[in-house]
């Protein structure tokens, strides 16, 4: 786990996932400037970040990014690490 990377994630009210639904690991810097951004809550959730044991798949998983936070991405100049899309692809090692 690197100490520099965070885990944006969906937090609802009224719902307790057993794993985290995750949107995007970014940078710690980037992911307080996506969280404290008042575009990223609503009446019914928010998105929050963490960097606890965030490459344990037992209490995350990555979700499809719908769109609907776009903005806020690029208005923050947000550099995502990893996504959904990310997620579903084992990395290649070099030489394969």
């Amino acid at each position: 786990m690197s100490s520099i990377e965070a885990l944006v994630f969906i937090a609802s009210k009224h719902t307790s996932p057993t794993r985290h639904r995750v949107l995007w690991r970014v940078s710690v810097a980037d992911a307080k400037k996506i969280c404290s951004d008042a575009r990223t809550a609503g009446s019914n959730y928010m998105l929050c970040f963490t960097t606890a044991n965030i490459d344990d798949p037992t209490s995350f998983v990555y979700v499809p990014d719908n769109g609907r936070h776009a903005e806020v991405l690029r208005d923050h100049s947000i550099r995502v690490i990893r996504a959904h899309a990310h997620a579903q692809t084992p990395p290649v090692e070099p030489g394969r």
